[in-house]
């Protein structure tokens, strides 16, 4: 949809609760599974808990879909790919971190190749737990329904934690071996050379 023709519906034809009900009744979600939450993903759409009762059919191709659920660890390499799948999803996009994994590291939150989802790409809501049940990926979805009618909330957001004080400190890198005396001779006549 163009610019004008966005600014024309919402504004002067008034359009902008009609579009905001559509919207908020079609978030088909495409899950990007690093890890073990998608089973609970799954376990949502399936007819014990029927996710379709507020709009959420599950996609299978993430160019055409307006949600991204990212469960599981994001790695560099991965944030990579996200980021070019967020790029290329239509407006408007929105974004879910499922799990311990995907809101702060989970296991391998001091590793060195871990990223934070909400680095990479803006994180609309996330969903605690490792991993989270149906009934917090539903909540997630009616926390995003209210986003979408401009009455946001309840809004969980992540705490970081400094746990250093707690962990033991790194280990110090081995110490050089003292030159021997026919290397010291060497490097000063080089030096004197």
């Amino acid at each position: 949809m163009s610019q004008a023709l966005r600014e024309f519906l919402m504004k002067k034809a008034r359009l902008e609760k009609v579009f905001k009900w559509g919207v908020r009744w079609s978030l088909w979600p495409v899950h990007l599974v690093t890890s073990c939450c998608g089973v609970e993903v799954a376990h949502t759409s399936a007819p014990g808990f029927d996710a379709e009762r507020w709009g959420v059919l599950p996609f299978h191709t993430m160019r055409q879909s307006n949600v991204i659920i990212v469960e599981g660890t994001i790695t560099r390499k991965m944030a990579r790919v996200l980021r070019q799948v967020y790029e290329q999803m239509p407006e408007p996009k929105y974004v879910l971190a499922m799990g311990a994994c995907a809101v702060r590291g989970g296991l391998f939150w001091n590793s060195y190749h871990v990223v934070q989802v909400d680095t990479v790409v803006p994180v609309d809501v996330y969903i605690s737990g490792c991993p989270p049940t149906p009934e917090a990926v539903i909540r997630a979805f009616i926390m995003l329904h209210n986003k979408i009618k401009g009455k946001p909330g309840p809004y969980v957001e992540p705490v970081k934690v400094d746990l250093a004080p707690y962990l033991p400190p790194p280990p110090k890198p081995p110490a050089k071996p003292a030159p021997q005396p026919q290397q010291q001779q060497q490097q000063q006549a080089q030096a004197a050379a």
